[in-house]
C-alpha cells in the first residue's frame, strides 16, 4: 500500500468520527487573554498552551531596525548568528538547535527554502510585521519536519476595522537608506493590509581586510487578507515578493579565511497561500473546516567580479485539510484537529553547460496528524500525534503531550510537556555536489530530538508578569559536515546532542506610558560532551518603551547581550572561543503634528566590535534619521 493510500484511508477514518461529535464551539479568548495562533494550529487563549510561547508586539518589533532578527534577541533561548553586515547569512537558534531546526511560518506559509530546510533571516524585513509568536520545544507533532527545536510565526498586514495608511523614509551610516509603505482597512466583506518596502546599505567589508564594502539591497511587497464569501465561510489569503542582492567575500584559496573579493547573489523569493475556511455548521459539517494550499520558491544567481557562476531554483508545493471540532462533556470543554496533509519539493541547479553540479532532485511526502485539548476549570490538557509518510526516508512517527494548572488565587499557572521531533535531511545534505569540495550523502537518515519542559507563569496585578522554565532534549543521528573526508561530506553522528536550560522572561508595565521588558537564558548544548559552536550559553535582553498618550515625545531602549560562544577557525580546523558582546539599539521621536513623526535611530550604539562566525567583520555603530506620515 502506497503512502498516499494509506494516508487517505487513515484521514477518512478519523475524520469520519467527527460527526458524532456535537456540542457547542468553545470560545477563543478569555477576558483580555492573548490568544496564541501557533500553539494548537488554531487560535486558543494563551492559558491553554502547554509549551513555552513568547510573543513581540509592533513596539518591540520597530525598536530594533529594518531586520526581523534583531527583534528576535529578546526572546529567550533564541541566539542570532549573523555572517558578516546586513545581508549576509543570518541563522536562528532555538534552544540550542540546529538552525534548520526552526520552523518558519509567514503569514500561514513555510518559509525555509527546501535546498538547506532552514530560512536565512536577513531577508525578512521587519516592516509590515504585527506580531511574531515563537513557539519553543519538540513541535513536529504539530507542525512536522523542521520544528525539532520550535516554531516561529510571523503575521504581517493585519486587517483593521477603519482605513490606515502610512509611510516612512529614513537615511544614516554606512550610506543606509530605507523607505516604505502601508496601507489596511475593510471594505465590505473584505479586510487586509499591504506594505511596501525597500532597503538599501553600502555595508562594511565583510573580511575585515579594509577592501571593498559589501552592500545589500532588499526588496520587499506582502499582502494578507480575508473575504468572507457567506456567513461562516471565507477565503483567507497571503502573498508575499522578496527580491535580493548580497555581496559578500569567499575563501578563495581555501586556508579558512576571507578574501576580499566581488562575489554577489541575486535573489527573489517568492511565497502565496490560499485557504477556504467554513466555520461549524456553515457547510452541514458540525465541525469548521480548512482547505489551503501554499507555494515557496526562491531562484538565485551568483557572479563573481560580475562573471555567472551558477544558479538555482527551490520550489514547495503544500495542501493540507484541516478540520477542528469543540464540545463539552465530562465537565470540560475538548477541542479535537484532525489533519491531513500532502507536501512536494523541487531543486534545480546549473552551472553553466557540462557542470559537475547541475542536477534535480524532487521530494515528497504525505502525513496525518491529530490535535487535542481539554479544559476543566483551572486544568488544561493537551495532546498531538502525527505520522509522514516519507517518499526518501523511514516512515517516522511524532507526538506531544501537556498539562497546566492555573492557581487563580495567586495568578499563578505551572505548566509541563514531553515530545519528539523529527527533521529529514535537506536536499543539499543529500545531493548538494561542489567539485572538489563537498559531496552529499543519499543515506542519511532524520535527526530525532526528545525533550520535555516545566515552567511557571506568574502575573502580578494588571502591570507585571513574569516566567521561567527549564529544558532539557536529546538529539539522535545529528547531521554534520565532515571536513577530514575529501571531498566533504555530511553524515550523521554515532552520539548525542544534549541540550539543557533555564528561561526567564518578564514584563512590567512601569505606568500608563511606559513597559519594560526583559529575558535571560543560562544553557549549555554539547555533542559527545564538547560545547556545540554558535550556542552562547548566557544570552539576555532588556528593553524599555515610553510611549506617553498625547504627548510629542516617545521613545525606546534596547540591550541584547550575547555570552562567549564556541566556533571553528577553519584556517587551523579548531574550535576558538568568541568573546561576549552587547549591542545596545534606540529610538527618539518627536511628534510634529497628530500625523507627522521625526525620528532618530540608533544600533550598536556602544560601538562593540563583535563577531558571531569566525573571520566575519560585523558593522559598528549606526545612526539614522527617518520621517514617518500616518494617517
Amino acid at each position: 500500500m502506497t503512502g498516499i493510500t494509506r494516508l487517505r484511508r487513515s484521514a477518512f477514518a478519523a475524520t469520519a468520527l467527527i460527526p458524532f461529535i456535537t456540542a457547542p464551539a468553545l470560545g477563543q479568548s478569555t477576558g483580555d487573554e492573548t490568544i496564541i495562533v501557533v500553539g494548537a494550529r488554531v487560535p486558543v487563549p494563551e492559558s491553554e498552551v502547554t509549551s513555552a510561547v513568547t510573543v513581540l508586539e509592533p513596539a518591540e518589533i520597530s525598536l530594533r531596525g529594518p531586520i526581523l532578527a534583531d527583534a528576535l534577541r529578546a526572546i529567550p533561548g533564541l541566539a542570532v548568528s549573523r555572517s558578516g553586515p546586513a545581508g549576509s547569512l543570518t541563522d536562528v537558534r532555538l534552544r540550542g538547535s540546529e538552525a534548520n531546526h526552526v520552523l518558519v511560518l509567514i503569514d500561514g506559509i513555510e518559509a525555509s527554502v527546501p535546498l538547506t530546510g532552514g530560512f536565512n533571516f536577513s531577508q525578512a524585513p521587519s516592516d509590515g510585521v504585527s506580531r511574531v509568536e515563537v513557539l519553543r520545544g519538540e513541535q513536529s507533532a504539530l507542525w512536522g519536519s523542521d520544528a525539532i527545536g520550535g516554531v516561529i510565526n510571523i503575521l504581517t498586514n493585519t486587517g483593521t476595522p477603519d482605513p490606515r495608511a502610512s509611510l516612512f523614509a529614513e537615511a544614516g551610516s554606512f550610506e543606509s537608506w530605507r523607505a516604505g509603505a502601508s496601507a489596511s482597512g475593510t471594505r465590505g466583506s473584505l479586510s487586509g493590509g499591504a506594505t511596501l518596502s525597500a532597503y538599501s546599505t553600502e555595508g562594511v567589508d565583510a573580511s575585515g581586510l579594509g577592501g571593498e564594502a559589501d552592500g545589500f539591497d532588499l526588496r520587499n511587497l506582502s499582502a494578507a487578507g480575508s473575504l468572507a464569501l457567506s456567513p461562516g465561510i471565507r477565503l483567507d489569503g497571503a502573498a508575499r515578493l522578496t527580491g535580493y542582492t548580497s555581496q559578500y567575500d569567499s575563501d578563495t584559496n581555501f586556508d579558512g579565511r576571507l578574501n576580499d573579493t566581488g562575489h554577489e547573489t541575486e535573489g527573489n523569493r517568492h511565497g502565496a497561500r490560499l485557504a477556504l475556511i467554513a466555520d461549524a455548521g456553515a457547510i452541514r459539517l458540525p465541525w469548521q473546516s480548512e482547505l489551503s494550499v501554499s507555494l515557496t520558491a526562491e531562484d538565485s544567481s551568483n557572479f563573481n567580479a560580475n562573471a555567472f557562476t551558477g544558479e538555482t531554483e527551490a520550489r514547495r508545493w503544500q495542501a493540507y485539510y484541516q478540520g477542528t471540532a469543540h464540545w463539552t462533556g465530562g465537565g470540560a470543554e475538548h477541542r479535537l484537529t484532525v489533519l491531513a496533509e500532502h507536501e512536494a519539493e523541487r531543486f534545480a541547479a546549473f552551472s553553466g553547460a557540462g557542470a559537475g553540479d547541475n542536477q534535480v532532485r524532487e521530494l515528497s511526502s504525505d502525513a496525518l496528524a491529530f490535535d487535542y485539548g481539554a479544559t476543566a476549570g483551572a486544568l488544561s490538557l493537551h495532546a498531538s500525534a502525527r505520522h509522514d509518510w516519507n517518499e526518501r526516508f523511514d516512515d517516522a512517527a511524532t507526538w506531544r503531550v501537556g498539562a497546566a494548572y492555573a492557581f487563580d488565587a495567586i495568578g499563578g499557572r505551572v505548566r509541563a510537556s514531553f515530545g519528539e521531533g523529527v527533521k529529514n535531511p535537506g536536499i543539499y545534505e543529500l545531493y548538494g555536489f561542489f567539485p572538489g569540495f563537498f559531496a552529499g550523502n543519499p543515506d542519511l537518515q532524520p535527526e530525532r530530538s526528545r525533550g520535555g519542559e516545566i515552567g511557571w507563569d506568574q502575573r502580578i496585578g494588571d502591570a507585571l508578569r513574569f516566567g521561567i522554565t527549564a529544558y532539557a532534549a536529546t538529539l539522535e543521528n545529528e547531521i554534520y559536515t565532515d571536513f577530514a573526508s575529501f571531498p566533504s561530506t555530511a553524515r550523521n553522528r554515532a552520539t548525542n546532542s544534549e541540550r539543557r536550560g533555564v528561561e526567564i522572561e518578564g514584563q512590567w508595565q512601569a505606568g500608563p506610558s511606559l513597559t519594560l521588558r526583559g529575558s535571560a537564558t543560562f544553557s549549555t548544548s554539547e555533542e559527545n560532551g564538547a560545547p556545540e559552536i554558535r550556542r552562547p550559553e548566557r544570552l539576555a535582553s532588556l528593553s524599555l518603551v515610553w510611549s506617553p498618550e498625547g504627548g510629542p515625545f516617545n521613545a525606546g531602549l534596547s540591550a541584547d547581550h550575547v555570552g562567549e560562544q564556541a566556533d571553528t577557525d577553519f584556517s587551523t580546523f579548531t574550535n576558538v572561543t568568541l568573546p561576549a558582546y552587547t549591542l545596545v539599539s534606540g529610538r527618539f521621536g518627536y511628534a510634529i503634528n497628530d500625523r507627522l513623526e521625526l525620528y532618530v535611530r540608533g544600533d550598536n550604539l556602544l560601538d562593540e566590535e563583535y563577531r558571531d562566525v569566525v573571520g566575519y567583520a560585523a558593522p559598528g555603530r549606526g545612526l539614522y534619521l527617518g520621517l514617518r506620515l500616518d494617517r
